[in-house]
């Protein structure tokens, strides 16, 4: 009864997960016919999209559009959007004071590929602190904030975005109009194996537990699931990735990406949620034992086998979009500079090879790992990786996606920096973890994190009561 209760509630969450995201994709859709155009003020020194940026000085592709020169035009940008503010014009449409605003993100730092290029020659941590200047930005906007307060947000975004360009500028020779040479390959190079490594070892660990789980628990046709799964979603990922690029390079707007990894994400946590708890259910060895005698060939055991390969699927699809999206950019940059394509390709076999060295050594130790400590340290696994989708679903969604925006009030407000924790948003290891200065990503955590440590607390206490009362039993038949 439990089970199915369990089952019926996952598809509901499941169900109301993905209606926000189509729903949310169809509102940024319906947004880009009137959104990609430029502002019409006195004099066109700003534009609402870096597409049409680049159409209006860079049409047939020749001229060299530095990091600076992308600061720049944000900077104008967001200029204007503070003399609207200031003038006390509407809000919405072109000519309101919030498009510049929210446009300088989905229709320039991302679009722009100033995030990726960042996140790849700098820090992935670097991005979120970047990302929160920006919703702290629209947040004081979206508060009522005084021209002064806003003014201190936008300069201290553009000092930040000045910043990364000054260095992006100087390692790609734009300074000095030279090219930075073997140096320069060298620095795509270690960004490409860090995005391989960094976007694949969440699905690799989620992968490589459950297989060595099933090896480990006598059930090795079960990893045809895991398996299947996992090649499905790399597939997946390639139609998702192709999909992407059109919608973004036809709508100037890199929002739909991110609405599809953060629903992405939370139908993740969904599933990990099930099958962390069916784990740690079957903790103790008489548990599983009798679980496999009685159900090996039951509906409900292909039913768990299936979850498993729905976990799977959703772990690398998840990342597969991403990276491939990632590795275009560098591929695209790759004829420009001495040995790029050796650069990316290298970078793109050694990422692989680490993951796949990490999946080896999860099933190798994993299977000799005794059976009730690995039954524990899987569940764990993909109760934390729960909690960190959850995180990095809900910062996809509400800041990348631009949700919390769209709802505004509470949702934006919780959106914000928590000033007491900011310095959390330049710790790599935090954001693997989808961990966040956040209220609108850390509550939602710790709620989870209180039900999971309710739920392992009630699953051990059950499972130690089924063991005395199987040994009872056992005594009993002995005598």
């Amino acid at each position: 009864m439990k089970t199915n209760y369990l089952k019926k509630t996952v598809c509901a969450f499941l169900i109301a997960l993905l209606t926000i995201g189509f729903f949310t994709l169809k509102v940024f859709a319906d947004e880009d016919s009137d959104s990609d155009q430029n502002g019409q003020g006195t004099e066109q020194t700003y534009y609402l999209s870096y597409k049409k940026y680049v159409a209006a000085v860079n049409p047939d592709g020749t001229k060299t559009i530095t990091y600076n020169d992308v600061t720049d035009q944000i900077s104008n940008l967001l200029d204007e959007g503070v003399r609207r503010y200031a003038a006390g014009v509407e809000k919405d449409g072109d000519d309101g004071y919030y498009k510049p605003f929210t446009n300088s993100y989905g229709f320039w730092y991302e679009t722009s590929g100033f995030e990726k290029t960042v996140m790849g020659y700098i820090s992935g941590a670097r991005v979120n602190e970047v990302e929160l200047q920006f919703s702290n930005m629209k947040k004081a906007v979206n508060n009522g904030a005084s021209v002064e307060q806003v003014r201190a947000e936008v300069d201290t975004l553009v000092a930040m975005l000045r910043e990364d360009a000054n260095t992006l500028d100087e390692l790609f020779g734009y300074t000095n109009e030279t090219s930075s040479g073997s140096g320069l390959a060298w620095a795509t190079f270690i960004a490409v194996f860090g995005i391989i490594l960094r976007e694949g070892l969440e699905a690799i660990l989620i992968v490589g537990a459950m297989v060595a789980y099933l090896i480990k628990t006598n059930n090795k046709r079960g990893t045809k699931y895991v398996y299947i799964g996992s090649v499905l979603a790399l597939a997946a990922s390639v139609v998702l990735a192709i999909v992407l690029y059109t919608i973004t390079s036809g709508t100037s707007n890199s929002i739909p990406q991110e609405i599809t990894e953060g629903v992405t994400a939370l139908v993740a946590v969904a599933v990990l949620i099930y099958v962390s708890n069916w784990m740690i259910s079957k903790a103790e060895s008489d548990a599983w034992t009798n679980y496999i005698s009685g159900k090996v060939s039951s509906s409900v055991d292909n039913g768990k086998l299936f979850a498993l390969g729905f976990t799977a699927f959703l772990a690398v699809f998840r990342e597969g979009a991403e990276v491939i999206l990632f590795c275009q950019q560098y591929f695209s940059r790759a004829g420009s500079m001495e040995h790029g394509f050796l650069a990316v390709f290298g970078g793109i076999a050694l990422g692989l090879a680490a993951v796949m060295l990490i999946f080896i050594l999860i099933r190798v130790f994993g299977v000799k790992i005794p059976l009730k400590p690995f039954f524990m340290a899987t569940s764990i696994l993909m109760a934390v990786m729960s909690i960190a989708f959850l995180g990095s679903g809900m910062w996809e969604l509400f800041l990348d996606g631009g949700l919390a925006e769209k709802i505004g009030g509470i949702a934006l407000r919780l959106s914000g920096t928590i000033p007491a924790l900011s310095w959390m948003s330049s710790n790599d290891a935090l954001s693997f973890f989808g961990i966040y200065p956040t209220w609108i990503t850390l509550g939602p955590q710790l709620i989870l994190t209180v039900i999971t440590v309710i739920t392992f607390i009630m699953m051990l206490n059950k499972n130690k009561k089924n063991k005395t009362a199987s040994d009872k039993e056992a005594a009993q038949t002995d005598q």
